[in-house]
């Protein structure tokens, strides 16, 4: 499974469905743009989720940081010890080392940006959307989380199960 990288300019439409299908809904897709040898520029991971979607463990990165763009819909994020609901047009900013994840929870289809800076945090992604297909155990996703400097931390008391 390869990246769809450019270094051109481009217009990614919402009929689009280039790059690599993950997510547990199946109709996300993950992009990488302006990646270049030295690991710089930015990946766009655009994802399409059901209510209660994705379902991705809390855990906090030490190699880039994120921002999460609501394009669709309502989305609760955690930050650290917070959580926080956001609506169409708002943007999250999650820095490295921060404990984070995030859920769609509006009753219609959902429609998150998930920018990744250096885009080679989307590795941790690619190797994830590869092998969950198959399951993996609980050793096996802290090895994945470790190799691409994050961390699995626990879940917020507050935070929705499931």
């Amino acid at each position: 499974m390869g990246f769809d990288a450019t270094t051109r300019p481009f217009v990614a439409r919402g009929s689009d469905d280039s790059g690599v299908p993950f997510g547990s809904s199946g109709r996300g897709r993950l992009r990488v743009y302006t990646q270049w040898a030295d690991e710089t520029g930015v990946a766009l991971v655009d994802g399409v989720h059901k209510s209660g979607e994705p379902r991705i463990r809390d855990h906090v990165h030490s190699r880039h940081d994120e921002a999460f763009v609501v394009i669709q819909s309502t989305y609760r994020v955690r930050r650290d010890d917070k959580i926080v609901t956001v609506e169409a047009g708002e943007i999250v900013f999650v820095p490295r080392g921060t404990a984070h994840t995030f859920r769609h929870v509006g009753p219609d289809s959902g429609r998150m940006l998930n920018v990744i800076s250096p885009a080679d945090g989307a590795y941790l992604l690619r190797e994830l959307a590869e092998k969950m297909p198959t399951g993996l155990s609980e050793a096996e996703l802290i090895e994945i989380h470790d190799r691409h400097g994050a961390v699995l931390v626990d879940r917020l008391a507050n935070w929705p199960e499931g």
